[in-house]
């Protein structure tokens, strides 16, 4: 399937667009699956994405089932902007859904504000779904300085941090004390920016390393 599958579920602000490969959340899920998180909404962030869709056919084409959506008034999202908060909330009942649809073994992806908010769903699964084991934890440039991540919600899942030295957005001192803090493996390289502008073969080739360092292809 190289195209997308397009949903919309019910959300906390209304519908939730969603795209999928090699699952539908109408229907079971494989026991193992990607959730990818996308960037600031109000900086222009959607599923469409640049470094999420490159994210995606890389599980994709390895055999992994991928799920992403757009937050809250984002794309075709119903909402608002909700300073976060809201846009957690809505990461939380599309990770629900997969959950309920079979998924036991979750893995999180996310760029920037989704980086971010990555983590943070990593503590709310824990508390409201613990028969779903988060295994692994991809953060692309996490704004980790405009929207912090408590280090403690990490627990003992695997993370790998990817970034650039010459990063516009988010400073990469800042990235690379929050890396050290939690303990990831981290990639870090010197050009490409913030957006990995020319560069996405590159974060290509490291997001492959990383799934077949994880075991899965």
């Amino acid at each position: 399937m190289k195209l997308p599958l397009i949903r919309f579920i019910e959300g906390p602000a209304g519908l939730t667009e969603t795209a999928t490969f090699l699952c539908d959340l109408n229907k079971s899920m494989p026991s193992q699956a990607l959730l990818l998180l996308h960037p600031h909404t109000l900086h222009g962030g959607t599923m469409g994405n640049k470094v999420i869709t490159t994210i995606a056919r890389v599980a994709r084409d390895n055999g992994l089932a991928v799920v992403a959506f757009n937050f809250r008034g984002a794309g075709r999202s119903d909402g608002e902007w909700d300073q976060g908060d809201g846009e957690l909330q809505d990461a939380v009942a599309v990770a629900s859904l997969m959950i309920k649809r079979g998924v036991t073994e979750l893995y999180l992806a996310g760029f920037s504000f989704g980086g971010s908010i990555a983590a943070r769903l990593i503590g709310q699964l824990k508390t409201s779904h613990p028969v779903c084991e988060v295994i692994d934890l991809l953060q692309v440039a996490p704004a980790v300085e405009n929207f912090p991540i408590d280090p403690g919600v990490l627990g003992d899942v695997p993370c790998k941090v990817i970034f650039n030295s010459d990063d516009e957005v988010v400073s990469p001192q800042a990235i690379a004390r929050y890396a050290n803090i939690v303990g990831a493996s981290v990639i870090r390289s010197e050009s490409g920016g913030h957006f990995f502008h020319g560069v996405l073969t590159r974060l290509k080739t490291i997001v492959t390393s990383h799934y077949q360092d994880r075991g899965f292809v």
